[in-house]
């Protein structure tokens, strides 16, 4: 029976995990069954599932304090179960039942802060309160260390903390500044003293040095937290830590400590260190950040001498080389004091200070002037920033002149000397990259050896008599060029593969261009050549503008004419008009790489379309300059008067699905908010034809309310400034007049000036009531 009743406990503890709203349904309903008088497995359960309820942080602090009050009875029998029935409560129930204390306490005051009737409440947290502090000194280490983090929240709920904002209580720090002075159940003058003596308590533990290092890590931990949030406690707290002594079993020596007590030395040592380090980390400007930082220095060094095995200082000499390193050591020293003078006092003369190295110099070889190379392997950032504080102006403080005068001097003869060198050379720039000269590989006998030969073989050839050209004919003529057999021709797949592979590092290259120019900034270079006839190739690899006019010329030239007159014969258009071809009875091609860069380059632009608007533009003019160019291809044999041969502007299939695409496309963003009137006009003013079906996106626009108006100062610049679509775009607007009310205001400004006669019929039909002029405007419109 008990075990079906755990496993629909578990059950319905998995289910407040995955939904936490449920708790307030599911605590009320467990209580009963893990009370008092339950057997010891369902009393564990329950003080565990307590004390995780109300340890979670995604329930609501608003339903943990109504499910608080419900579960004061439960964790007051666990811990009054002596009383009430004469045996001792399991050490697991306990735990989990003060922990749970803890976590409820904070909740159970601001209930009795907000409510005036609140006495019975207040009085069974107290009672539970008063018997976890009389047994937690005589109870197991488990309970005695969640003891410690009950009086510790004790300590804070009833201190004064910091007010946030006044006006909205709930949302501040539950802390004894909330209570007012008139409190009918609380005291505040009582709770104050309650807290200052539960302080004492605590530090009571360091005062008295105390070997236990599991008490003494629990008190660290649980000052730890009020230091942080009780400025008015922290410098009582900080001066009990500063005159606690962890080393207090390692006073006989070490040889008279077991295994447990040097354990317990290192454990309590190195948590006092790191309590006082984080006090540091999070205030480095505290009053006592000399006093915090000096004592951690302090009990490091101590604790290296306590477990050092020959005590304080240095280590013994050993009575043989190591590694066979004593003699290079020696002859160092012996060549430091030459001469009578210490290593110390020779680097402080010029002449030992060492010479620059050929080639190129950094600023750290510059003034670097001492010999040992194992100081410039050292990273000065690996010591911490208040070390560094404290150090510089003690080490400025200590330098002499004459030796600080001394080393400005070298440096600044070093740095002559490096000016007036003369400029090296590329290949002493790659040997000292790649120190060539350098090469342990190298044999100089092996390279004169290779040298002769080879000069022996040339002399012997230059004295060999010149063929006449009989003996070539009787050798079989002259010797003719060598060609390299052609490769087996590539499948689809391969054909498939290495295109999309092309694509791929092709715009991987101009992403990593991009990242250059935003980090060194857009430069111009003089003399740059402008139109098509620039060069494309110009830049590739370290220019953007280059690479994005070869992408163009890829996509919009590398499949031109490639045909070879067949068209006619075994291939037809498909039936958008585009110059991919398909032969009859035939599939389409899987992969096309032009067509794949087409849409990889659209897809670029509208990524950032505000500053990429220039792309799209150069790419759309090579889209017209390579239709007009094979349209000139297709018809050059044709008769101009042909009546089948097609205008050149209405055979512009590339371009004119490009423009159109990239027109839909860039109209979604557009923003008339965003100023992106401006965009929609500089690219309508930049592309080198406008059609019809241009302008009918243009008017789309417009089906938009908010950017009407976009669409209204398109069609005006048209109109005023590229006089051979005038006519078009007039015809747009006066679309606009009959199919779109909200454009009226807009579009009737331009028909004023440029088509009157449709204001004088739209105002006569009103007058007239007649509603088909709408229908005729939008019959003209389509």
């Amino acid at each position: 029976m008990g075990s079906q009743i755990l496993k629909s406990l578990n059950e319905a503890r998995n289910i407040c995990l995955a939904t936490p709203s449920i708790y307030p349904q599911v605590v009320p309903g467990v209580l009963p069954v893990v009370g008092q008088q339950q057997p010891l497995e369902l009393r564990r359960w329950g003080a565990d599932f307590l004390a995780e309820t109300f340890a979670s942080p995604v329930l609501p602090a608003e339903q943990k304090q109504e499910l608080s009050l419900a579960v004061l009875d439960t964790l007051t029998k666990y811990v009054h179960r002596k009383e009430d029935l004469g045996e001792e409560e399991d050490a697991a129930v306990v735990k989990s039942a003060v922990q749970c204390a803890a976590s409820i306490y904070p909740l159970v005051f601001r209930h009795t802060l907000s409510t005036q009737d609140g006495a019975e409440v207040w009085a069974k947290m107290a009672g539970i309160k008063s018997d976890i502090l009389r047994t937690m000194d005589s109870a197991l280490a488990g309970v005695r260390i969640c003891g410690i983090k009950f009086i510790a929240r004790v300590v804070q709920v009833q201190t004064s903390g910091l007010i946030s904002d006044p006006r909205r209580p709930e949302q501040n720090e539950i802390s004894l500044a909330l209570l007012s002075r008139d409190h009918p159940v609380l005291r505040p003058s009582q709770l104050e003293a309650e807290a200052s003596g539960l302080l004492d308590r605590l530090l009571g533990v360091l005062q008295d040095n105390s070997s236990d290092a599991l008490v003494v890590t629990a008190t660290l931990g649980a000052l730890s937290v009020l230091v942080q949030r009780r400025p008015s406690i922290s410098n009582k707290i900080l001066m009990t830590v500063l005159n606690y002594n962890p080393l207090v079993l390692a006073v006989n020596g070490l040889a008279k400590m077991g295994g447990k007590e040097r354990v317990a030395v290192k454990s309590t040592t190195r948590t006092t260190m790191s309590f006082l380090l984080n006090v540091l980390k999070r205030n480095p400007n505290h009053p006592m950040a000399a006093r915090l930082q000096q004592r951690t220095e302090q009990l490091r060094h101590s604790l290296i001498e306590v477990f050092s095995e020959t005590g304080p200082g240095k280590r013994a000499a050993p009575d043989e080389p190591i590694d066979g390193l004593d003699n290079h050591k020696r002859m160092r020293t012996e060549q430091g004091i030459a001469n009578g003078t210490t290593a110390q006092q020779q680097q402080s003369q010029p002449g030992s200070i060492p010479p620059l190295p050929p080639g190129p110099v950094s600023y750290a070889q510059l003034f670097t002037l001492n010999a040992d190379s194992s100081a410039a392997g050292f990273h000065v950032e690996a010591i911490p920033l208040h070390l560094v504080n404290q150090l510089v102006p003690a080490l400025l403080a200590s330098i002499d002149q004459q030796r600080l005068t001394a080393a400005i001097t070298a440096v600044q003869t070093r740095f002559l000397e490096y000016t007036k060198r003369p400029p090296g050379t590329a290949l002493q720039a790659v040997r000292a990259v790649t120190g060539g000269e350098e090469d342990d590989d190298y044999d100089p006998e092996g390279a004169v050896a290779v040298a002769g030969e080879q000069a022996q073989i040339m002399n012997r050839m230059d004295m060999m008599p010149v063929e006449s050209e009989q003996q070539q004919q009787d050798l079989g003529g002259p010797v003719q060029p060598f060609v390299l057999e052609a490769g087996p021709p590539l499948t689809e797949s391969e054909r498939e593969e290495y295109s999309k592979l092309a694509l791929t590092r092709v715009f991987g290259t101009l992403a990593e261009l991009d990242k250059s120019v935003k980090a060194k900034g857009a430069k111009k270079r003089d003399g740059e050549t402008k139109g098509f006839n620039r060069l494309a190739s110009t830049g590739i690899g370290q220019d953007r503008d280059g690479w994005v006019a070869l992408l163009i010329r890829l996509a919009t030239r590398s499949t031109f004419d490639l045909n070879d007159g067949d068209e006619e014969e075994g291939f037809v258009k498909q039936e958008h008009d585009d110059r991919a071809l398909t032969k009859r009875g035939g599939a389409a091609q899987p992969f096309d790489l032009a067509s794949a860069i087409r849409h990889t380059l659209l897809n670029y632009v509208m990524e950032d379309f505000r500053r990429r608007i220039d792309v799209a533009i150069a790419w759309l003019n090579e889209e017209w300059y390579s239709d007009r160019l094979a349209y000139l291809s297709r018809h050059a044999t044709q008769d101009p008067s042909h009546q089948t041969r097609p205008t050149m502007s209405s055979d512009l299939p590339n371009y004119t699905r490009s423009c159109l695409l990239t027109l839909d496309t860039l109209t979604t963003y557009l923003d008339d908010r965003a100023k992106d009137g401006r965009l929609l006009i500089r690219f309508l003013s930049e592309i080198p034809e406008i059609d019809s079906q241009i302008l009918s996106r243009v008017a789309k626009i417009a089906d938009d309310p908010e950017r009407v108006q976009m669409a209204c100062q398109a069609l005006l610049y048209l109109i005023m400034f590229r006089p051979p679509v005038r006519g078009l775009a007039v015809d747009a607007a006066e679309g606009l007049w009959g199919g779109n009310e909200d454009a009226r205001v807009g579009v009737g400004k331009i028909l004023a000036k440029w088509r009157p006669e449709v204001l004088r019929e739209g105002v006569e039909e009103e007058g007239q009531g007649k509603v088909e002029g709408v229908g005729r405007f939008r019959r003209l419109w389509r």
